[in-house]
């Protein structure tokens, strides 16, 4: 995946890690230590295929616990979208099982762009 997106896991731990993080309270998931690697974002609940699990930037400047936290596996379960202004959302793309860790493909996030219908929201 690094090969993929031409940079090595120091950059990419040093992109991850700057800006300020913005917490919020949800339903939906919760932050804790990950077998893949440091921290992770975990299911609170069952979530459905197509479910908006939350926000991952505001105002394209600070990243939330899901923009942050969420971890890489070439099996992802989720998908950040991008709305119009360029923040993301975290949405299901398959049924996640309460507990389960919430995870992306970052080659999806970085290198293929997809807008979210924002009707959906």
């Amino acid at each position: 995946m690094l090969k993929d997106l031409n940079t090595t896991k120091e950059q990419l731990n040093t992109i991850t890690d700057s800006g300020n993080v913005i917490e919020f309270k949800s339903d939906y998931y919760y932050k804790d230590k990950s077998k893949i690697d440091g921290y992770g974002v975990f299911a609170s609940k069952n979530i459905s295929k197509g479910d908006v699990i939350g926000v991952g930037s505001v105002d394209n400047k600070y990243k939330t616990i899901l923009g942050r936290y969420t971890n890489h596996h070439d099996n992802n379960n989720a998908r950040f979208y991008y709305l119009k202004n360029n923040d993301v959302v975290l949405v299901a793309e398959v049924y996640i099982s309460k507990s389960t860790e919430i995870l992306i493909n970052y080659r999806d996030h970085v290198l293929n762009k997809i807008y979210l219908n924002e009707e959906r929201l």
